[in-house]
């Protein structure tokens, strides 16, 4: 079975989905230039939610506002572009270098750490990411 990998432009709505989420983390006080500040207020959310403290409903917003975080402060360290990653299995949001061919999905790796409660993971990650997989760009 050949499996037709692509990665896609981000469309107009996309990119303007991002900028809102990015403004959103902002405004609630998420430095995104601050690993340690997108992981304060994760687990932050997440020990909300555990403890009744905020709805359960409030999860997918969470997810998608400290993945962007993630994705944004990748992005601007490390100079990745966000792109569409479609292959036989679907569509996602990913940060993506094609010099080094290397595809990072922050939904996923941040959905996954939700769903497991899992504290204090973001500053590893961010680490690993910029250990492993890029250059810094500097300005």
């Amino acid at each position: 079975m050949n499996s037709q990998v692509e990665w896609h432009p981000l469309s107009e709505g996309e990119i303007g989905w991002i900028a809102e989420l990015t403004a959103r983390a902002q405004s609630l006080g998420v430095d995104i230039a601050d690993p340690k500040s997108i992981e304060a207020w994760f687990d932050t959310m997440l020990t909300a939610v555990e403890d009744g403290a905020q709805p359960a409903a409030i999860s997918n917003d969470v997810v998608n506002l400290t993945a962007i975080a993630v994705g944004e402060h990748l992005r601007a360290k490390l100079g990745l572009q966000w792109r569409i990653f479609s292959d036989e299995q679907g569509a996602d949001l990913c940060l993506h270098t094609p010099a080094l061919n290397w595809t990072l999905f922050p939904q996923s790796s941040t959905a996954k750490r939700w769903a497991a409660h899992e504290k204090g993971w973001i500053v590893r990650f961010i680490d690993w990411a910029s250990d492993n997989f890029g250059k810094p760009v500097h300005h």
